[in-house]
């Protein structure tokens, strides 16, 4: 039995393994052994350390609520708990998320402050502020409407519900197509985008004029218009005493100019044209951006020929207005 025990090679190759691993013991420095049971000397006081201070100063046993403490399944047997009921309008007094106190104006969305404009009734006041309406971005929606307003040769666009710069207690509170509307202290007044001040012409002296006309069909077709019985202080002078332009929209889009008769409405119908043609193009310049508005607006005010490309419905025409004012 020793024998077969001493041929076993698994425990052949046990033993070398711990005469191996003994050998290597040995070798080990006498500070080794030394520093390990001082270690486990420390962790062991340690640990009697820490038991003895919990005996010492025991954990404090909090109490539990009763409401806390008692069981589901009881309150559930039993029905609702016995106990002082809620005060439900105490609750709804409290302020989680802070007292709400008063909006400033500021804060006020667009929308809201555009809704305002719908109790806005007729406007036939014009404003006597020293203000110049420069363009206008009208929209069915106020809060989407904007308006070029100068004041102290200073331009700026203006929303809904703002106000005037330079002009406290100035408020814009509507756009429409050819004048914004302004809350003057409250006092509502209409800013023109052309007032007639831009339109008045005067002259003392005799002159002479002529106009012509020309269709879609013929352009280069000719209509001249002799005017009778003409004061001096009417005879027109430029295109803007006989046509007055307003701009005109469609869609939102910017298309042109809306004509209407001038201070000489029986020149302006001897030329050829109507009360609400639409202006598509003036020598040529398309009429459906802003900037190219403004411009040629400003030339027609001093301009004495101009070649307009009008719509009437569904027709299209030119009409060349040539104004000589040579005098003779």
């Amino acid at each position: 039995m020793t024998t077969q025990l001493a041929d076993n090679p698994m425990l052949v190759r046990a033993e070398e393994q711990g005469r191996k691993a003994l050998a290597y013991l040995k070798t080990l420095p006498l500070d080794f052994w030394r520093n390990g049971l001082l270690f486990l000397a420390a962790l062991w006081i340690c640990h009697s350390l820490a038991a003895l201070f919990w005996l010492v100063f025991p954990v404090p046993d909090v109490p539990q609520p009763a409401n806390l403490a008692a069981p589901v399944a009881a309150q559930s047997a039993t029905g609702a708990p016995k106990g002082a009921q809620v005060d439900v309008a105490a609750l709804q007094a409290i302020h989680v998320f802070g007292e709400a106190g008063e909006i400033p104006p500021e804060s006020i969305p667009e929308e809201q402050a555009a809704a305002n404009t719908d109790d806005i009734g007729e406007v036939n006041q014009t404003t006597k502020l020293p203000l110049q309406l420069h363009g206008v971005i009208a929209s069915e929606e106020q809060q989407h409407a904007r308006a070029i307003i100068e004041g102290g040769n200073e331009q700026k666009l203006y929303r809904v519900g703002e106000e005037i710069k330079k002009h406290k207690g100035v408020k814009l509170v509507k756009v429409e197509e050819q004048r914004a509307i302004l809350d003057n202290k409250g006092t509502l007044e209409s800013l023109w985008l052309y007032s007639e001040e831009d339109f008045k012409k005067s002259s003392s002296s005799r002159n002479r004029h002529k106009v012509s006309r020309g269709s879609s069909k013929d352009p280069s077709s000719t209509l001249k218009a002799p005017v009778k019985n003409i004061k001096a202080n009417q005879i027109p002078k430029t295109i803007s005493d006989v046509v007055r332009f307003s701009v005109h929209r469609e869609d939102g889009q910017m298309v042109g100019y809306k004509v209407r008769p001038g201070r000489d409405r029986e020149l302006f119908e001897q030329v050829g044209l109507q009360a609400g043609d639409i202006v598509t193009n003036v020598n040529g310049r398309e009429m459906n951006d802003p900037k190219q508005l403004r411009e040629v607006y400003q030339e027609l005010k001093t301009a004495t020929e101009a070649n307009l490309g009008v719509r009437r419905g569904s027709e299209e025409m030119q009409i060349t207005i040539r104004v000589d004012n040579t005098g003779g």
